[in-house]
């Protein structure tokens, strides 16, 4: 935080025109994210940032933005007028490269922002979309963050072999059950692991293909892994290791196995991976046995485990505004403050849906018994669905092992590389239980967003906790870090000198705006009357 910004303040820049293929926009506003502060702890160890000079190239952050365009290239003038609003996808790619927004390509923590080709003609396709001007730029921003939860229930990772690709089958020593590989092996490289008596003996289906055997397990990466039998806890962690970028791992164990096993959590937040298996021992089984769930089950127990910050707002939020809601929902969070504020803000909320969703608050460190307590709400059949908010390790121990048997994991937040945290593997092999992940969300995300936000289940403004200028910005920042609001912090750049001001605090700076967001929340309306009054101060 010491380095953001020259001596804490913005550094004034020329401003550069587009040209072909650009777009200049006014930042009407962005909203502060997690990540931002997860990008300036970590610094050169946050991937993206690799071996970065910052002292001679600074990054500027920002990738929640609302826009408006100002001036384009020759080319772009008809379907980007002057004047038009409009939100991105930060995270895009052209011709395979990454260019991220506020990331290794310069953010929207400014006045203005040019953005080029990577956006407009990205490998997906145009990842800007315009809108007209009923939604605030408050809830423009924030359809980033809300797409980043509605993609945590879209699948990612295939479910297939990769044809073509490099496939390790691991047998167990010492089996005495059989296993089939009842579907055709793709690969084109495929290594086996166990003695050359057990594979003739127990596995139907052998590869017709030229394939290596070895005695133990060999370094290197797969594309699919197929684990025939039971392994110990730190050979099946190994095996998970071996699983490649979008790979794919297959469990046919031939006994109930321990449910959970140490894994590197960040690599399956990451790295689109699908995990299947199943008890019958036949390879059709465990991909055709039964429909993966990605979404909550209508009337069962939903956890928001670490739900007490802005993600897990959202995460509550949407919970209780789908067509099927859980029965029960049960947010964690390492204290009662935020949780009480959550708890506070969101009566009124379930009072308007008419739903009967039963909304428990459970503070971690401030429970005497958090275990025996959690597990009282949660009953005997286990949580239906479990949804890690929160960064790390803790929020993911705390809780997995109240995942019921056909339940459903969905690693949200992610953590570093080599946090090594319980998977609940052996409920997929077993029981059908299914654990999914996501990291980012995509321009088709943002735009479902923006029609829920439309038809009133999806409430992005409600999400707002404190507004700010320009150079306010790093004080919001260090807010963020250390969880001073219960919600987002939206800076709007063109209010440059406004104070950092909690929603709750703006009588101190405006009574009637005060008095209005009291009685309607923050909306556009909110907005055009803070722009309003910072002019008559101004004056």
């Amino acid at each position: 935080m010491d380095s953001f910004g020259r001596n804490a303040r913005p550094e004034i820049r020329p401003l550069k025109m587009p040209g072909p293929g650009e777009v200049l926009a006014k930042v009407e506003a962005f909203s502060l994210c997690a990540s931002d502060v997860k990008m300036i702890d970590m610094g050169n160890d946050y991937p993206l940032f690799k071996d970065r000079d910052f002292a001679r190239h600074p990054a500027i952050l920002g990738h929640e933005l609302s826009l408006r365009v100002v001036a384009t290239g020759a080319d772009m003038a008809a379907a980007w007028p002057p004047g038009q609003r409009f939100g991105v996808q930060p995270d895009v790619y052209l011709n395979g490269e990454r260019f991220c927004i506020g990331v290794n390509v310069t953010g929207g923590m400014a006045e203005y922002i040019l953005l080029g080709k990577e956006v407009f003609t990205s490998d997906q396709g145009c990842c800007a979309f315009s809108i007209d001007d009923a939604i605030s730029d408050a809830a423009l921003a924030q359809t980033e963050p809300l797409a980043c939860v509605e993609a945590a229930f879209v699948p990612h990772s295939r479910r297939q072999m990769k044809q073509g690709g490099s496939l390790l089958i691991w047998l167990a020593k010492g089996v005495k059950k059989s296993f089939a590989l009842d579907m055709p092996l793709v690969a084109t490289e495929i290594t086996r692991v166990g003695t050359v008596d057990d594979f003739e003996h127990f596995v139907s289906g052998q590869p017709q293909q030229a394939s290596q055997i070895q005695s133990e397990l060999p370094p290197g990466i797969f594309d699919d892994i197929l684990i025939l039998g039971n392994p110990d806890r730190e050979t099946l962690t190994q095996i998970v290791e071996r699983m490649a970028v979008n790979g794919l791992l297959c469990w046919l164990p031939e006994s109930e196995p321990e449910s959970q096993i140490p894994a590197d959590i960040a690599k399956i937040h990451y790295h689109n991976v699908a995990l299947m298996g199943s008890p019958l021992r036949r390879l059709s089984a465990a991909f055709s046995q039964r429909d993966y769930r990605y979404d909550y089950l209508p009337g069962g127990t939903l956890v928001l485990s670490g739900g007490g910050g802005t993600m897990g707002r959202i995460h509550l939020q949407r919970a209780l505004k789908s067509p099927h809601p859980p029965a029960r929902v049960i947010v964690t969070g390492n204290t009662r403050k935020r949780l009480d504020r959550m708890q506070q803000d969101f009566a009124p909320l379930l009072l308007q849906t008419g739903k009967n969703t039963d909304v428990r608050y459970l503070a971690v460190q401030e429970s005497a018994n958090f275990a025996t307590q959690i597990r009282e709400l949660v009953g005997p059949q286990g949580a239906s669905d479990i949804i890690i908010c929160a960064p790390g390790i803790d929020p993911l121990s705390g809780v997995v092992d109240l995942l019921a048997d056909d339940g459903t994991l969905v690693l949200f937040s992610g953590t570093r590389y080599g946090q090594f945290g319980p998977l609940p593997l052996g409920k997929v092999a077993w029981s059908g239980a299914t654990i999914t992940a996501s990291s980012g969300s995509s321009a088709n995300d943002q735009r479902r967003v923006l029609e829920k936000v439309r038809t009133g289940e999806a409430l992005p403004d409600f999400n707002v906790a404190a507004i700010g200028g320009l150079l306010a910005t790093l004080e919001g920042l260090q807010a963020v870090k250390a969880g001073r609001f219960p919600g987002k912090v939206v800076i709007y750049p063109a209010l440059a000198d406004l104070p950092l001001l909690a929603l709750s605090e703006l009588e101190s700076w405006d009574r009637p705006l005060s008095e209005f967001v009291a009685r309607h929340g923050w909306s556009r309306q909110a907005e055009q009357r803070l722009f309003s009054s910072w002019q008559k101060n101004k004056s």
